[in-house]
Order: C-alpha cells, then structure tokens, then sequence
C-alpha cells in the first residue's frame, strides 16, 4: 500500500476511521463489539488519548489525540489481531477491512467538536436508534454521564459547554446532553 500522505504530530487531534469489505459487517454479535474495544484498549492506549468512539455493524469511528508517532504501527496490530481472530470465529479468510484505516487531521476544536457530534449522532443518522443513548457502543454515554470507563477522556470537548471549571464537570455533560437532544430533533 502507499505510504501514508498524512503528517503525525504529537497532540494533535485524528479522526480515524474504516469499514468492512464490500457490504460484509465487522460485527456479527455483540460479543464482537466489546472484543473490538478490548483491542482498541490493548493496541491504542499507548499510543493515544481516546477522546470518543462508535461502533457501527459495518465500520468504526475514532477520535484520538496521538501521544506516540507509532500510531500506524499500533493500528495496523488492531486490523491484524481483530481479522485474524473474526476469521477463525467465522472460518473465513482473507480481508476484513476495506484496506488501510483512514485518518484526518482535526484542525481546531471547532473542528473536534463537530467530527465528535458526528460520530455520536451516527447510529441516528444510520436509523439504527432514534437516539444516541440507545447505542451502547459508543462514548455518548461517557459524555453524558451515564458510564464511566477508564480509557475514554471526554473532558477536551465537554469543556467547550461548559464553565471550564472542574468543579462544574457535570454541567458541562448537561450541556452536551441537550446539545445532542437538540441536532437530534433538527
């Protein structure tokens, strides 16, 4: 494959993104979606701050914030280890993906606010849900404040709606909540 045309810089922001081969789904059952996260959690977090994510039936989004120039590296593992162990669940073979992972450079936090709003509103968009809560495989909940894991740090964009005080965390997620509602309905 050709060398990748994109710049890496530490503290940037990314949205990374890819889908199955042809009309096939990376996920067949629920069991491959949390797989797919202990993955992401083994292969990326030394690489990167993972700011939000949604996994969809047939692809994936991914807003990090690099920390390591390694990045291709960990994410061609990801690919790797995620097809290698589908395909023998599945007895397939060959590609999963529909080639190498895409990635964008977020150009401001006007930006970063947007691609996350996106990436939350898709299952919706997708007419999966009509709402972002109903899908529990993405960081809307993380947002909002109705789950907390360790390896998601929605605090960069929740900032943008609120006060910037820590001590007023939760209203910056209020404040997302209804920001969300809101592009939901529109």
């Amino acid at each position: 494959m050709p060398k990748r045309t994109i710049d890496l810089i530490v503290g940037d922001f990314y949205h990374i993104y890819n889908r199955a081969v042809t009309n096939n789904k990376l996920f067949i059952e629920e069991r491959n979606y949390w797989f797919f996260i202990s993955k992401i959690k083994k292969y990326l977090l030394n690489t990167t701050d993972i700011l939000a994510y949604c996994l969809m039936p047939n692809h994936y989004h991914l807003v990090v914030k690099l920390r390591d120039i390694n990045l291709p590296t960990s994410m061609q593992r990801l690919a790797m280890s995620y097809t290698g162990a589908f395909n023998k669940v599945y007895g397939r073979s060959g590609h999963l993906f529909q080639g190498r992972y895409q990635m964008r450079l977020i150009h401001s936090l006007k930006h970063l606010v947007q691609v996350v709003n996106y990436i939350h509103l898709n299952p919706c968009s997708a007419g999966l849900t009509r709402s972002p809560e109903e899908r529990k495989l993405s960081s809307y909940l993380e947002y909002i404040g109705e789950r907390n894991v360790d390896f998601i740090k929605p605090e960069i964009v929740l900032e943008v709606y609120g006060s910037g005080n820590d001590m007023c965390f939760h209203e910056d997620k209020l404040n997302y909540r209804k920001v969300i509602e809101k592009l939901v309905l529109d």
